[in-house]
């Protein structure tokens, strides 16, 4: 749940160790308690253990600027390299503290997946990543279906326990037309985005 909470916040597929720990500190109260959690929860997270949770040691040293990339795909070797490198990049530069920095390094990164988990008839987004690991883990989600005759529209998916409501919109687009190929056929193409975002 902390997990999906810091992604939601950050609307990115990138967060920080301590995004999470931050959003786990809301979630357990007592304090003996939320340290067993919370080094059970980082033990799972750095070995993971977690389906598409991956952790990379961040660029200050620390746990709490750990960069845990959540995605809805899962990421091959050759995926997981190219971000081990990029965060490598980051830390041979000499980390002080920039918040700039960071936040050039999330998006880099949040880039790169969002790249891999799309497709010309898919557009994925921190919100299917949202999805994926919280029907993986058994969250309760309602599914509200509202396509039209053509089968295009909007699929609702309410996660209770988060009070959170994510959409997976379904249209006909081009994307994919190849004139070369003699490809010009309209297809129907997916996304995904939180309900509070702009279409």
């Amino acid at each position: 749940m902390a997990i999906v909470r810091a992604v939601t916040e950050k609307r990115s597929f990138v967060v920080w160790y301590g995004d999470i720990y931050y959003e786990l500190h809301g979630l357990v109260n007592d304090d003996d308690e939320f340290h067993e959690v919370e080094n059970r929860l980082y033990e799972n997270i750095a070995e993971m253990r977690i389906r598409n949770v991956y952790r990379f040691q961040g660029p200050c040293g620390d746990s709490d600027c750990d960069i845990i990339i959540v995605s809805p795909i899962e990421l091959d070797k050759e995926k997981l390299k190219i971000v081990e490198e990029l965060a490598q990049l980051y830390r041979f530069k000499g980390y002080d503290g920039n918040e700039s920095e960071r936040e050039e390094l999330s998006i880099s990164l949040h880039n790169l997946v969002k790249m891999w988990a799309s497709g010309c008839m898919h557009m994925s987004s921190p919100a299917e990543a949202v999805y994926v690991l919280a029907k993986n883990y058994g969250f309760e989600i309602r599914e509200d279906v509202r396509l039209n005759h053509h089968y295009a529209g909007n699929i609702y998916y309410e996660i209770k326990s988060l009070n959170l409501r994510l959409t997976k919109w379904v249209d006909y687009c081009n994307d994919c037309i190849d004139f070369s190929t003699n490809n010009n056929f309209i297809e129907k193409c997916t996304g995904w985005r939180f309900e509070d975002e702009e279409p």
